[in-house]
């Protein structure tokens, strides 16, 4: 199978692709070093954590990836355009269409891992919020291990694809769709999974909050996970989408990997930041613990509420957007 004669020439979009790249690489660097500053500055203040390390080494493992699939972008461009294009006429297009050149793999490579990264990332984001029950990861972690097997075999397929063959062909075709539908599931089904707990524990902290208070204190919690959610969807979408339409445009949304990253630090940046300032502010005070009896008043998000009859501790937690990727409260506000 090849490109439509009217389709995009490879060339041109290669060239796109390094444009769009290298502008993405230029804001992930910025957010990535916010990113850092929050989870950084969230150690000091807060002390040892697990979720930090775990955010900070995913943030930095992209970020490398991201400079790995931008250089071999560069080398490939050096070598299609200012070699294959001064010793014959189309070279550069020729040099871009040997898929099975060993730079073509290398950034097929790390584009797979990079998706991975992203995949395993939102199954522990899931696992996180649902408390730790194990019985939450099976779907989402067979789907990571089926998406990183079949990413090894395009990867082979790829190596041994015969030039000439484009990366359209019929051979190539079954692996790189399952590829994407994949990564594209895992990202849904954790999404919605993260939202449904969300969805559970306001809907109990509302079944006890006094005066009638509909304000949903994870709702903005729940739009962060929605929009990531969407934003890596439609990347995902394009991507499959052109593909399966046999456009060279393909080449451009492949070659941006680092918009997952962005996708990543603006949820740890939307998240994090509004917390870290308000805990350079007030002290990095998070967690009120309030007895509440009959008579007396508790405060939530801020309100002042009578006391429920029957309530005898609360525990009052600041929600922001940091629900989505905080760690879940072991304990429900009312317990």
């Amino acid at each position: 199978m090849t490109a439509p004669d009217n389709a995009l020439p490879i060339a041109r979009a290669e060239i796109i692709a390094l444009f769009m790249e290298s502008t993405l690489f230029g804001i992930f660097t910025v957010l990535y070093a916010i990113a850092v500053w929050i989870l950084l500055y969230r150690e000091k203040t807060r002390g040892h954590s697990r979720l930090n390390m775990v955010l900070c080494l995913t943030s930095t493992m992209m970020w490398l990836l991201s400079i790995a699939h931008l250089t071999i972008d560069v080398v490939r461009a050096v070598r299609g355009f200012a070699i294959w294009g001064q010793d014959m006429t189309g070279g550069a297009a020729k040099f871009y269409s040997v898929i099975s050149d060993p730079t073509q793999v290398a950034k097929n490579a790390v584009y797979i891992v990079t998706t991975l990264i992203a995949d395993c990332f939102v199954t522990y984001r899931l696992w996180i919020v649902w408390d730790r029950v194990w019985w939450v990861l099976p779907p989402p972690v067979l789907l990571v291990c089926a998406t990183a097997a079949v990413g090894v075999e395009v990867c082979i397929h790829i190596a041994d694809t015969p030039v000439g063959q484009v990366i359209f062909s019929s051979k190539l075709q079954p692996w790189i769709r399952t590829f994407f539908s994949l990564s594209l599931t895992t990202n849904l089904l954790a999404t919605l999974l993260i939202a449904a707990r969300l969805l559970w524990a306001n809907r109990r902290v509302s079944e006890h909050r006094a005066g009638g208070d509909t304000v949903s204190p994870y709702r903005k919690a729940i739009e962060t996970v929605v929009q990531s959610a969407a934003i890596y969807s439609v990347a995902l979408a394009s991507l499959l989408g052109s593909y399966l339409a046999g456009s060279n445009a393909q080449y451009i949304c492949l070659d941006t990997p680092t918009a997952q990253g962005i996708t990543f630090t603006l949820i740890t940046i939307r998240a994090g930041l509004p917390s870290t300032m308000n805990n350079a502010v007030c002290g990095g005070i998070n967690l009120i613990p309030i007895r509440a009896g009959l008579g007396q008043l508790q405060t939530i998000g801020g309100h002042v509420y009578p006391a429920q009859s029957g309530v005898s501790n609360v525990n009052i937690r600041r929600i922001d957007d940091g629900a989505s990727i905080e760690e879940f409260p072991r304990k429900q506000a009312m317990e």
